[in-house]
């Protein structure tokens, strides 16, 4: 079968590759095997293969076999192994979409039935591929809005707004009473999500002053809770923000840069840090992630335009595709068909 790999950590159309792997064995006890259609470009694979996810310090290169990406995505299944659960309807030639599982950016993938969902009529393949690390971490930031005491009328800040997260998010946070203010780049952008987004403000760091724009929009109480992906300064300005006993809740690093915060911050403001990733997801309670699950298709239903595509590569063109996903102002997601 065919399958992306790398054998060095560096900027990734440099060193990713389409190459012939071994075919996967047979699905064993409990697992599927994928014939996979579709998978995101995620900013986190990027970073994976940039060596970003390294500890501080550590150098050690990429092992002799090579890595290879992606760990969501969509197709079909080809094969079931012994012990799935009939009712849970995963036989061949189902439609359905996974996470984590490893190698996704191949064409075949095996994965545990409980990362699989399988995908209603009513759904895209392009929101199938999209439907899991997106939404749940919109979810998982919801959660951590209201873990930090957030209370409905607050305000809620939402850096790199125009990425599919932030948008997912604010719609969540909608619904539950909260008031989402989106920073992005551009005043074109703020065009954009605002007709996407009718109930959520905009700022954009294209103005100088954007941080005195942001304490007016919030009648200078100042934001509860920052949700950042971005880290470096935009994260240190979101902090500065933030109204006494607020909490920046960080879920990404796509600046590279360190976050800066004065000591006193902490002690005299109450101010928080908290951390969300997605990767943690699976080993919450299997309740918490079925009701999770529900909240991804009820988003995929209910905002079919957030999952659109801003353009589908094959995995021969994957260079063009890890250029296009981190071209600025693109709309929508880049896939990898």
């Amino acid at each position: 079968m065919r399958s992306i790999i790398y054998h060095q950590y560096g900027e990734p159309a440099d060193v990713l590759q389409l190459t012939e792997a071994p075919e996967l064995p047979p699905p064993g006890v409990g697992e599927v095997l994928i014939r996979v259609l579709s998978r995101p470009v995620h900013p986190g694979d990027l970073l994976g293969i940039r060596g970003r996810y390294r500890a501080p310090g550590n150098t050690a290169p990429v092992g002799p076999d090579g890595a290879r990406p992606g760990f969501e995505g969509m197709g079909v299944i080809e094969a079931v192994g012994a012990g799935v659960d009939p009712v849970l309807g995963l036989t061949p030639g189902t439609r359905v979409a996974f996470f984590p599982a490893r190698w996704a950016w191949s064409d075949k993938v095996l994965a545990p039935v409980r990362v699989v969902t399988r995908i209603p009529d009513d759904i895209s393949d392009a929101a199938a591929a999209q439907l899991h690390v997106a939404p749940l971490t919109a979810a998982l930031l919801l959660r951590a809005v209201q873990a930090a005491g957030a209370q409905a009328g607050d305000v809620v800040a939402l850096s790199a707004a125009g990425g599919l997260v932030a948008r997912l998010a604010a719609t969540l946070l909608l619904a539950h009473g909260y008031v989402p203010l989106g920073v992005v780049r551009s005043e074109d952008a703020i065009r954009i999500l605002s007709a996407q987004l009718p109930g959520v403000q905009f700022v954009s760091t294209q103005h100088r002053d954007w941080s005195r724009r942001v304490y007016a929009m919030t009648q200078g109480r100042g934001v509860r809770v920052a949700l950042d992906p971005v880290g470096g300064e935009v994260a240190s300005m979101l902090t500065a923000m933030l109204a006494d006993g607020g909490a920046l809740v960080s879920y990404g690093d796509l600046s590279g840069e360190a976050l800066t915060v004065p000591a006193l911050a902490f002690s005299t403001r109450g101010i928080t840090i908290h951390g969300v990733s997605v990767g943690r997801w699976p080993s919450l309670p299997d309740a918490v992630r079925a009701a999770d699950i529900d909240t991804a298709l009820h988003l995929a239903r209910s905002q079919p335009t957030a999952f659109i595509a801003a353009a589908v590569y094959e995995l021969a063109q994957v260079a063009d595709a890890v250029r296009h996903a981190e071209r600025p102002g693109k709309a929508g997601s880049v896939l990898l068909g």
